[in-house]
Order: C-alpha cells, then sequence, then structure tokens
C-alpha cells in the first residue's frame, strides 16, 4: 500500500512540476520582446517570461521613478518576484512601485516551472 500512495504522490508531483511549463493558452498578437515607455510620471515595463528567461533580464529605471511593471507569460506559467520591492506577480499582470532604493537587485521565476526554474533571473538596477 505503501509503494502505490509513493507512486501516486509522486507522480502527481510530476504532473504538477511539468503543468507548470505547459503552454498557458494567452493569445496575443504583440510578437516584442520588451517595451518600456514613458506615460505621464509612470514608466512602463513589460517582462515577457519563457522557459526559462526573462527579456529583458535587465531593467534599469531612476531613483524615484514610478515604475508599472507588466509581467507577460509567452511560454509556459511563470512569475517574477523582487524581493527587496515586495514585488511578486505570480502570473500575467501589473504591480506598480516607486524605486525609492538605489542599487542593484535581483529578479527571478517565483513559480516552479520545471529544470530551468533556477536559472530564471534578472536586474532591477535603480540610478
Amino acid at each position: 500500500m505503501k509503494k502505490i500512495f509513493s507512486l501516486i504522490a509522486v507522480a502527481a508531483l510530476s504532473a504538477t512540476v511539468l503543468a507548470a511549463c505547459g503552454n498557458n493558452d494567452s493569445s496575443s498578437g504583440n510578437a516584442s520582446d520588451s517595451s518600456s515607455s514613458a506615460s505621464g510620471d509612470v514608466k512602463e515595463i513589460t517582462v515577457n517570461a519563457k522557459s526559462f528567461e526573462f527579456s529583458p533580464n535587465e531593467i534599469k529605471v531612476k531613483k524615484g521613478e514610478k515604475v508599472k511593471l507588466t509581467l507577460k507569460n509567452t511560454d509556459g506559467a511563470h512569475g517574477l518576484e523582487i524581493p527587496d520591492y515586495n514585488v511578486n506577480l505570480q502570473k500575467d499582470g501589473s504591480v506598480e512601485f516607486t524605486a525609492d532604493k538605489a542599487g542593484t537587485f535581483d529578479f527571478d521565476c517565483s513559480v516552479m516551472c520545471g529544470a530551468g526554474h533556477s536559472d530564471m533571473k534578472g536586474k532591477l538596477i535603480v540610478e
């Protein structure tokens, strides 16, 4: 009985990990890798996530600037977390924050997405 339970648990875990990297059926007509533009006082940045990278993987903003960060999954299901700014998008969506601390801040994928998950990294540079 323990072996059967163990096999079922392993199969369920494997299916969960593989599903995180699956295609997310969202359709979009925009094939660009990234976009950033100033809209009023807010700098808008779109980060595309795919297996297993962010594009762009380096974001530069000015200290004090209000930032609207949009995550778009183009391949699989990924998240984007910047712990120093308390940002954690776990699916497509946007968040706004003020870049009030100068420095270089790491961001990574916050959704377990498969074998390359630990390689999904980037940097937010606040000048």
